[in-house]
Parts: structure tokens; C-alpha cells; sequence
């Protein structure tokens, strides 16, 4: 039996200097691979760690060249003559000239840098490496030539307007003889008690007045009677008429009202205005068959939620549906185009579609969606926002939202510089904005007082509502309590209308049955939000008066940010008694127990002033 060896002796020895035998080599190496893979995981956790910090953290970049591009828009249009054309080859010239000058800095401090001796690796190769990343210079400098290139597309309209003899003689405002060319599908006005009117695009090819024939091309918009509603985009028309000249501001040139009806009306040029007609036309057969022995609502509704047409919509239901912020949804929006794009693509990834393919087959049905709603500037910009936003959605990557948001205003606003100061496309932007910024938050906070369904349902309509109505007021000094319950209420239906009535509008010409089945799906829809409308428009101060202007803009926008942070205190409590705590311990210890009396008297004297300059208009 072997002994024990005493615990004083291993002391001992150790004290002497008797070790263990060294471990081996392939010990060492065993041991050298495993701090090695330690090591590796480290790294990759870390790299993890900070690559989830960059996906939170909201990307900014691009909102400084939105901001400049969208303010130099908004003031170069207002600019006279080619000013702005000026301006932009100056702040061309100049940027090219830093450009150059920063390239010679630069190659100079690298030539004197090659004489010195290279620094040590140590706590500095970090920096240096650091400071050799992409900084704030490529933000300036993008915001710089998005300015140049506003400026530049905005003077050189005006350079083109200032030389065109087409344009010259029409400012003279004398009647001529014109030519004109369809460029949207005419939409009917709310001309309240007096006779149907119609506004559309056009641009005048010739006019003849004088003894002379001038041609090119000048951008107008027509405002004309119920007769002019059958013209289809492409279609050339003659007329006369004089035309008023439009302010900076405007779009257009000018605006006519023809003292005639559509004279030698010729189709637009090959087959595809006249299949898109036809399409159109099967459609309406369609519904008016399934609904207008019905609801003459349904019928009237339908085709506008469906490609926009409002033509045969009653006066009553347009006004119910104003009242309860449900306009937007007779007009083509982001919305119809990211659903049409999106439910394309999860339609051919179920059937297994190669990528690239089902990528190329979506976006050939959303430009034919376009074509059949009518190639105007609205619906050519809602297929912009509406193929982002599904790109975002359908790439899995929904925090490059903000991103993408940038980046279509910025090619917007790069080809029409005029949509800065557009009302609808304003709206679009902050709706996206709203449900980019707070959408999932008024979700989660509002999932803890509902169910999730509802919560999302209420969230999209409150969200958009909260930063769009300051805007709204500017449009129509009213408001309206209703919006976020009927837009709640409407919401569920609204994809359905969308996707079975497109599929249903493209099958009404080719299979009539088809198209018919459609229609009475998808009316089921639209008559729920007819109902919406006119029960909630009908009920006690659905529409209230409101102050007008920046007064309203401004009440407005601290109304709806009370109701958020009042969300905010509700839910969030815990942070809000943290965030009270920090604030009471920055005072002086008598007004500490004072501070609750305090806060509340501040609160009912700021929601006392607000009533009052609200209600009474001051």
C-alpha cells in the first residue's frame, strides 16, 4: 500500500525549487490552439456586438442632402429668371475648384509624409486607422451636388421657358388655336353645386394666333368641362382657348379653360392606350354589372380605390369620406404599389421563382399597374415609395427603411424639383416618416392596453394621422376626431380591394366571368368603407373648426405630440417615475415636495392656454 505524501512535503519541495515536468509539445500546441479559437470567439462576439449597435442605430447619412436638396427646391423655384441656373454653375464651379484644391493638399502631405519616418505600431495605429473611414465629408459633399443639381434642373426650365417662342407668344395671354397632348387621365373637381368639372395635363404642341404657328412643347393643366373626361393619356386634341400664366410655384406653365369641347381628337400612337382603355372599360362593365343595382356607392367607389377613378363617385360620399380622412384611399398611392409588388413577389417565391426572375416579373406588373391607372407624376411617384418601401419589406432588412426613404426623395425631388412644395407628395413623406419613426413604438405601447391585432391595426392609421395632420390643416382648417377610428376600421379591407380588384381589372377584358367574381369580392370591401364613411361622418362633431395657417400648424402639432408623450406616460411608467426622479433631484430640497402641485398647475395652465387659442382662435 502506497503512502500518502505529507502536504508539508510538496511545500517543501516547491520551496526548493523541485517542479513538475514541463508539458510536452503537443501539449503546448493543444493548448496554443485552444487560447487561439478563445481568441477567434472573442472577436466574433464583439464584431457581433458592435454590428448589432450599427443595425439599431438609425442611419442619418443621407438626411442632410434631403434636407438641402428639399430646401433648395422650395427656394430656387421661387427664384426669377434663370437665377437659378446662375447660382448653380457658381456653386459648380466653385465646388469643382475645392476639389481640386483639396486634391493638391493632399498630395502634398502625402509627399512630405513619405520623407518622415513611419510611426510605431501602438495605441495610435487605431486611430489612424479610424480616421482613414469614410467621415462627414462624403455627407457634405453629397448635400453639395445634390444643391448644384436642384438648382441646375430648376434654371434650366427656366432657361428653356425664356427661350421657346411657343412660350413667349402664350404669355402675351392672347387666344389661340391649340394643339394640345394628353399626359394624365382627366379627374373630376369638386365643383360643389355648379357643373362637373375636369382637371388633366396636357402640353401644347402648336398653338396659332396672330397670323403665326408657333411649336415645341409647354406644360399646362386644363381645367374644363364634363366632356373632356373621356381622353385617354397620349391622346391629341385640338381646342382654343387663352391660357393664363401659373405662378413659380406651379408645375405647370400655364392654365386653360377651352371655350370648346375636345375637337379632332386623335388615339395616341401603337396598342398600348388602346389596350389599357379596353382594360379599363371591361373593368367598369364589370362592376356597374355586380353593383350598381346594388349600391350605387359600391359601383362609385370601387373603381377609385382600385385605379383611381373618382369619376362616378357620389357628391354626398366624396364629402362623408373628407370628413373621416378617408380620401387618400380613392387616390393611387405608395400603398396600392408597394401591395401590388409585394403580393407579386410572395406569390412567385411560393412557386419557387428564381430571385432575379421574380424580381423582373414584379416589377413588370407594378409599370403595368402604372400604365392602367394612368402614368401621371402622382402615380409615378407612389410607384417610387411604393417599390422601396416593398423592397425594404420583402429584403428583410426593414431598419434600412430610413434609408431608402432618403433615397427616393432625393431621385424625386432630382427629377421634378417642383414636388417640394407639393401638398400630396409632402403628405406621402411624412406618413412614411410617421410609421418609420413610431409605428413600431405606438404598437408596442399600445399592445400593452389591446390585443396585438388591434394594436397594429390602430398603430398604422396613428402613427400616419399624428404626422400628417399639421400639414392637413393647411389644406382644411378642420378637425377631425374620426380619422384614426375609420381609418382603423377601414384598414383590415383595404389590401383585399387592392390586390383581388387589380387582379380583377387585368382579367375583365380577357375573362369576363373572372372579372365579374372580382368585382363582387373586392366590392364587399368597398362597400364596408362606404358604410365607415358616411355612419361615422354622421355622427356628433365629426368636423370642428380649427385656427387656420401657422397658428393651426402649430396647435396642432403640440396637440398630437401630447397625445404621444401621453401614450408614453401610460405604458411606460416605470421610465417616466426615473425621468421625474432625475428632475426633482436637480432641485433645491424646499421645492422638492412641491414639485407634483407645480407640474400639475404647469400642465392645466399650458392645456388651458392651448383650448383657448384652439376654440376661441385668438
Amino acid at each position: 500500500m502506497r503512502l500518502q505524501e505529507p502536504r508539508w512535503s510538496r511545500f517543501a519541495k516547491a520551496a526548493v525549487g523541485e517542479m513538475a515536468p514541463a508539458p510536452s509539445k503537443s501539449r503546448l500546441e493543444r493548448l496554443r490552439r485552444q487560447a487561439g479559437d478563445v481568441r477567434r470567439r472573442l472577436a466574433a462576439a464583439h464584431a457581433d456586438q458592435a454590428d448589432s449597435e450599427v443595425r439599431h442605430r438609425a442611419d442619418i447619412r443621407l438626411v442632410p442632402a434631403v434636407a438641402a436638396a428639399w430646401a433648395t427646391a422650395a427656394v430656387a423655384i421661387a427664384l426669377p429668371g434663370t437665377m437659378a441656373l446662375g447660382w448653380a454653375l457658381v456653386l459648380g464651379g466653385g465646388m469643382l475648384g475645392c476639389a481640386g484644391g483639396f486634391r493638391l493638399w493632399r498630395g502634398s502631405n502625402w509627399r512630405s509624409g513619405q520623407q518622415q519616418p513611419a510611426a510605431r505600431p501602438g495605441k495610435h495605429h487605431k486611430q489612424d486607422a479610424r480616421s482613414s473611414t469614410p467621415d462627414n465629408r462624403a455627407t457634405m459633399l453629397l448635400a453639395v451636388c445634390c444643391v448644384v443639381a436642384v438648382l441646375f434642373a430648376v434654371g434650366l426650365r427656366a432657361w428653356s421657358s425664356a427661350t421657346s417662342p411657343l412660350q413667349q407668344a402664350v404669355a402675351e395671354r392672347g387666344s389661340f388655336t391649340l394643339t394640345l397632348e394628353v399626359g394624365s387621365v382627366p379627374r373630376l373637381m369638386d365643383s360643389g353645386n355648379g357643373p362637373p368639372r375636369v382637371v388633366l395635363d396636357a402640353s401644347v404642341v402648336q398653338a396659332t394666333g396672330k397670323g403665326r404657328t408657333f411649336t415645341g412643347r409647354m406644360p399646362i393643366r386644363v381645367v374644363a368641362a364634363d366632356a373632356w373626361s373621356g381622353l385617354q393619356v397620349g391622346d391629341t386634341v385640338a381646342t382654343a382657348g387663352t391660357i393664363a400664366p401659373a405662378a413659380p410655384q406651379e408645375a405647370v406653365s400655364g392654365f386653360l379653360h377651352p371655350s370648346t369641347e375636345p375637337l379632332s381628337v386623335t388615339a395616341a400612337k401603337g396598342g398600348t392606350q388602346a389596350a389599357v382603355a379596353a382594360i379599363r372599360n371591361a373593368w367598369h362593365s364589370a362592376v356597374q354589372q355586380v353593383w350598381a343595382p346594388h349600391s350605387r356607392d359600391t359601383a362609385g367607389l370601387l373603381p377609385g380605390m382600385v385605379m383611381g377613378d373618382r369619376s362616378g363617385m357620389d357628391s354626398s360620399l366624396s364629402d362623408a369620406m373628407k370628413t373621416v380622412g378617408l380620401t387618400h384611399l380613392t387616390a393611387v398611392s405608395g400603398a396600392n404599389c408597394t401591395l401590388v409588388l409585394a403580393s407579386l413577389m410572395l406569390a412567385l417565391r411560393s412557386l419557387r421563382t428564381p430571385r432575379l426572375a421574380a424580381v423582373a416579373v414584379s416589377g413588370a406588373g407594378l409599370l403595368g399597374f402604372v400604365l392602367l391607372v394612368g402614368p401621371d407624376p402622382s402615380v409615378l411617384r407612389a410607384a417610387v415609395m411604393g417599390a422601396i418601401g416593398a423592397i425594404a419589406i420583402l429584403g428583410g432588412r426593414p431598419k434600412r427603411v430610413g434609408a431608402l426613404l432618403s433615397v427616393s426623395i432625393l431621385v424625386l425631388l432630382l427629377a421634378d424639383p417642383w414636388l417640394a412644395v407639393d401638398y400630396a407628395f409632402i403628405l406621402s413623406v411624412l406618413a412614411t416618416l410617421g410609421l418609420h419613426l413610431v409605428g413600431r413604438r405606438c404598437v408596442g405601447w399600445l399592445s400593452v392596453l389591446l390585443p396585438l391585432w388591434l394594436a397594429q391595426a390602430v398603430a398604422i392609421p396613428l402613427a400616419a394621422q399624428l404626422f400628417c395632420a399639421p400639414v392637413i390643416v393647411l389644406l382644411q382648417a378642420r378637425l377631425t376626431p374620426y380619422t384614426i377610428p375609420a381609418n382603423m376600421l377601414a384598414a383590415p379591407v383595404v389590401a383585399l380591394v387592392t390586390t383581388v380588384g387589380t387582379f380583377g381589372m387585368v382579367a375583365a377584358a380577357a375573362f369576363p366571368p373572372v372579372g365579374v367574381l372580382c368585382a363582387a369580392v373586392s366590392g364587399a370591401g368597398a362597400w364596408w368603407v362606404a358604410v365607415v364613411a358616411r355612419s361615422m361622418s354622421a355622427l356628433p362633431a365629426s368636423s370642428l373648426p380649427w385656427p387656420e395657417g401657422a397658428q393651426g400648424v402649430i396647435l396642432m402639432a403640440l396637440l398630437n405630440t401630447t397625445v404621444l408623450a401621453g401614450l408614453f406616460a401610460l405604458v411606460e411608467r416605470q421610465r417616466v417615475a426615473s425621468i421625474v426622479a432625475r428632475l426633482r433631484g436637480h432641485l433645491p430640497e424646499s421645492s422638492r415636495r412641491r414639485f407634483g402641485f407645480v407640474a400639475m398647475v404647469a400642465f392645466a395652465s399650458s392645456a388651458t392656454l392651448w383650448w383657448t387659442a384652439a376654440v376661441l382662435q385668438l
